[in-house]
């Protein structure tokens, strides 16, 4: 009996624990550097994109995106199966991205976007993209294009 409560209170804290560490929706980021946006655009692409997790993804998206919540998340999933296919994934056959970003404005708001080439399961040819991030008015960096 002790073995069985010990063991569900264990469960608990590392629900807690888990749930404390999940990223913030609507977020986006403080450090705009060039090697920050780099290694965010990488992480997004391996490790959300790729393993078809969404977490990353939300956290990037500006708050204007909140009332999409729904349809984004359904997207995500049926998007992630008609590109790479049923099988889960660990790594691409072939990742590429550019070194240097290019720098732009819209609408007031700088952005940053740097190219990138990918190829993994059941694509035939590698697809051309880019990770582009929007600075808003509260200095954050958001998606301004998802790859």
């Amino acid at each position: 009996m002790r073995l069985a409560a010990s063991l569900i209170t264990i469960s608990s804290i590392m629900l807690v624990c888990a749930s404390v560490h999940a990223l913030e929706r609507f977020a986006g980021i403080e450090d705009g550097s060039d090697a920050n946006l780099k290694a965010v655009c990488k992480d997004y692409m391996v490790n959300s994109y790729l393993k078809n997790d969404p977490e990353l993804f939300f956290h990037l998206l500006p708050k204007s995106m909140v009332s999409r919540t729904e349809r984004l998340e359904k997207k995500w999933y049926e998007g992630h199966l008609k590109r790479f296919g049923s099988e889960p994934l660990s790594k691409y056959d072939i990742f590429e991205m550019e070194d240097e970003f290019r720098d732009s404005f819209y609408k007031g708001h700088a952005i940053k976007s740097i190219s990138i080439k990918y190829k993994a399961g059941i694509m035939k040819r590698y697809k051309g993209s880019s990770c582009s991030f929007e600075q808003f008015e509260d200095k954050r960096w958001y998606f301004a294009q998802k790859p």
